[in-house]
């Protein structure tokens, strides 16, 4: 079997997520990677629905944010591969990274944050 990656790298969203009152109540900035894999060869036709739109995904992890607001980036990064699994059929497998570059702690961090890896069932 083939597959095919669409990456995006450093989609920037501002979001209420974290365990802190602080961050529930003024936000914050998270940066957000995306690999996924796709069944089938892309770009054979040169059709789009060869493919899947990065511009849709990016649509997708925005309104995944917006919806609610999450104590765990880690609850974040499950509830938006599901919605992709759920919207985007040639989509076979996926891994999101989540960073806080702001986050409240107190040593000098570059950023801190989570990674996952989801299968379609």
């Amino acid at each position: 079997m083939t597959h095919s990656k669409v990456i995006i790298r450093n989609l920037r969203i501002h979001g209420f997520h974290g365990v802190k009152q602080a961050e529930k109540a003024l936000g914050q900035k998270f940066e957000v990677d995306l690999v996924c894999e796709l069944n089938g060869k892309i770009g054979v036709h040169d059709q789009m629905d060869e493919t899947v739109c990065y511009g849709e995904i990016c649509d997708l992890v925005c309104a995944v944010s917006e919806a609610d607001v999450f104590n765990l980036i880690e609850t974040l990064a499950d509830r938006i591969a599901s919605a992709i699994f759920e919207k985007f059929a040639l989509i076979s497998a996926l891994e999101i990274e989540i960073r806080k570059p702001n986050a409240p702690v107190r040593h000098i961090v570059d950023y801190v944050g989570i990674a996952i890896r989801r299968e379609r069932a």
